[in-house]
C-alpha cells in the first residue's frame, strides 16, 4: 500500500485521513480544555495562599505592635513599682566566670529524700478548690499614686 493509497482509502464513506484529523482535533480540544481547567484551579489556590500570606502579615504587624507596647520601659517601670520590686543589690550580682565557684560552694543534701506513696485523696487535697461558674476574680488592686518630688506641693 502506498501513501497515496492511504489518503484515498475510505472507511464507511469517510477517508482515513479525515477520520484521523477529526480524532487529532478532538484530542487537542480536550487537552486544551483540561489544561485551562487545571490552571484555573491552581490560580484559585494561589490566590487563597496569597490571601493567607496577607492575613499573616497583618497578624504579624499586630503582634509586633503589641510587643512594642508591652516592652515600653515606662510600662515596665510602673509594673515594677506596683509589685514593689527593687533593683538587685550589688552584692547579689556575679560574673559568669564566678558561677562555677557558687555552684561548688552550695551545700548538697546530706541524706537522700525518700518518697512516700501518695494516695488519690492526698493529691486532691493539694489541688485548688473548684469555683462555681459564676464566680468572678477579685478586682486588681488600684495602682499606687505616683511618687512626688520632695519640694512639690501636696
Amino acid at each position: 500500500m502506498s501513501v497515496s493509497g492511504l489518503f484515498n482509502r475510505r472507511v464507511r464513506g469517510f477517508r482515513v485521513v479525515e477520520v484521523a484529523g477529526v480524532g487529532i482535533l478532538l484530542t487537542l480540544f480536550t487537552s486544551v480544555y483540561l489544561a485551562k481547567t487545571f490552571a484555573g484551579r491552581e490560580l484559585q489556590e494561589i490566590s487563597k495562599i496569597e490571601q493567607q500570606i496577607d492575613d499573616e502579615a497583618v497578624r504579624k504587624r499586630l503582634l509586633e505592635a503589641e510587643v512594642a507596647h508591652l516592652e515600653q520601659p515606662r510600662r515596665i517601670e510602673q509594673l515594677a513599682m506596683m509589685m514593689q520590686l527593687k533593683p538587685i543589690a550589688p552584692d547579689h550580682e556575679i560574673t559568669e566566670d564566678a558561677l562555677i565557684d557558687v555552684a561548688r560552694r552550695r551545700e548538697l543534701p546530706r541524706a537522700p529524700i525518700s518518697a512516700s506513696p501518695v494516695g488519690p485523696e492526698d493529691l486532691a487535697a493539694d489541688g485548688p478548690e473548684a469555683l462555681p461558674d459564676d464566680a468572678s476574680l477579685p478586682p486588681p488592686p488600684p495602682p499606687p499614686p505616683p511618687p512626688q518630688a520632695p519640694g512639690a506641693p501636696r
